[in-house]
Order: structure tokens, then sequence, then C-alpha cells
């Protein structure tokens, strides 16, 4: 099996919200060795993500399925010109699709890129080639080996 990675989007997305804001969940990483003409894939779809609002956006729409552009950026506490802005770059990395109802643009994550939870604790898994995002609920932290622990659980201790 291979083991979650936790670094800088672990730990963000743990703690990922603004201040009049709804927050977001955990994330773990899985990443395997992979072909060069795949990496190019995974390296959008990640470069995609690893912005703090982007990764906001994608726990939003795993949570509560397709949303438009201005419900997005009040949930997440942004003006709607940034909101576009950011499910632009998303939607060219191929991770999300968007239909229009009236005048409203309502985005959803691509269902060949996302798969929804199949449990309570997970919101979904995200793949693109041999890298796997998944996204956890907020109320319980993912599995990780007991050799990685979260900054978060440190800095609570008193």
């Amino acid at each position: 099996m291979v083991e979650p990675v936790r670094g800088d989007l672990y730990d963000f997305f743990s703690s990922c919200s603004r201040p009049d804001a709804a927050g977001c969940g955990w994330i773990t990483v899985v990443l395997t060795m992979t072909e060069f003409s795949e990496a190019r894939k995974v390296a959008t779809l990640l470069a995609a993500i690893a912005e703090p609002t982007r990764l906001c956006v994608v726990w939003q729409l795993a949570k509560n399925g397709p949303m438009n552009v201005g419900t997005l950026a009040r949930t997440i506490g942004i003006e709607m010109v940034n909101m576009s802005h950011h499910l632009g770059v998303m939607r060219q990395a191929r991770l999300l699709e968007d239909h229009k109802e009236g005048r409203k643009v309502i985005y959803s994550l691509r269902p060949d890129v996302f798969t929804p939870g199949t449990t309570p604790e997970v919101l979904g898994t995200l793949t693109m080639g041999h890298v796997r995002v998944t996204l956890w609920t907020k109320t319980l932290p993912p599995p990780v080996g007991t050799s990685n622990k979260s900054r978060r659980s440190k800095s609570t201790k008193k």
C-alpha cells in the first residue's frame, strides 16, 4: 500500500477557511511513479488545486454538488470576479465542467475525475493518472501512520 503524502496541501486543507465563510475539510494525496506524458496531466490537475481558494472550491463542490458562481463566491467569501477567475483555471485544467441554467453558469466536478465517497467520512476522490486526492469530511482526520502527526494537533495542546 502507498503511504499518503502529508505536506503543505494537507496542513492547509485541514484548516482551510475564511473568517466569514464555510471551511474546508481534510485531504490525503497519494502519488506513485508515472510516465512523463501522464505526469503533465497530473501536474496540471495539482496546479489547479494548489491554491487555497481553489482547494476550498473543490471541497465545496464535493460536499454540496453543483453550484453557480455567486453561491460559490458567497460560500467561500470572495468577490464574484475572483471566483470566476479561479473557476476558469479549474475548467481549463479539466477538473470542472459547466452548463447554463438560464443566466447562471453551474459548475461541478467532472465525473471522469471525481468519484463521490461511499462513507460519511469521505466526500470523494479526485483521480488523474496515478494520483489520487481523497477529500475527507471536516469531522474526522484522515487515517495516517503514527509517525505523522498533524501540526494542528500539537498547537491545540496547552
